[in-house]
């Protein structure tokens, strides 16, 4: 007879995903995982296998809870200008916020495994094209409406606002300051008009 589960599932993986986030993949053992989530291992093994199989668990998580706050500011921002200000300044607050200095979870995962793990290396292009689309459909409505340039197409400028980003994130976990990340802001801005 299978036992029941005495956890959540939902508030092991957000508190898995937190000392991933915060140690990385190499430098958690199933033994911190065990003393921080507070259950045994048969039951990280029985539910996901194996060290792996929690870790890739908590980047799914990670991008369901992202995309999921990124839709609800599409949908309510006004221009594509505002939410990509938004979206980039929505960045150098999390940042400046940020005490630990973790920068982006999905970045520090592909940084740290994507040469050597292809479904890591899967989900952090996976998620890369589907934040490209988003963007380039938001930059295409803004240069119809005549609020970015056309000099260069939408899928390039999706692509650089994305890798402004991403380089922000990954600034973010060293001594930049918020000023420094704004200048990213307000550069990025004035590549798009």
């Amino acid at each position: 007879m299978a036992r029941t589960k005495s956890f959540v599932e939902s508030e092991v993986l957000d508190k898995a995903l937190n000392l991933f986030w915060t140690q990385g993949y190499h430098a958690t053992s199933i033994q911190d995982l065990v003393n921080h989530l507070g259950i045994n291992r048969a039951s990280i093994y029985d539910t996901w296998g194996d060290k792996h199989g929690l870790y890739l668990e908590t980047l799914k998580q990670y991008r369901r809870n992202n995309s999921g706050k990124l839709l609800e500011k599409i949908r309510s921002e006004q221009s594509a200008v505002e939410f990509i200000r938004g979206f980039l300044e929505d960045i150098v607050s999390d940042s400046s916020a940020d005490e630990l200095k973790k920068g982006c979870y999905l970045s520090n995962s592909a940084t740290e495994l994507a040469n050597c793990d292809q479904t890591v290396s899967d989900m952090f292009t996976d998620n890369r094209v589907k934040m490209e689309a988003v963007l380039n459909e938001l930059i295409k409505e803004g240069q119809e409406a005549g609020e970015f340039s056309s000099k260069h197409s939408s899928e390039a400028l999706a692509r650089f606002v994305f890798n402004a980003a991403s380089g922000m994130r990954v600034m973010a976990k060293g001594d930049i300051t918020k000023s420094e990340l704004a200048d990213v802001v307000d550069v990025t801005l004035s590549a798009l008009t």
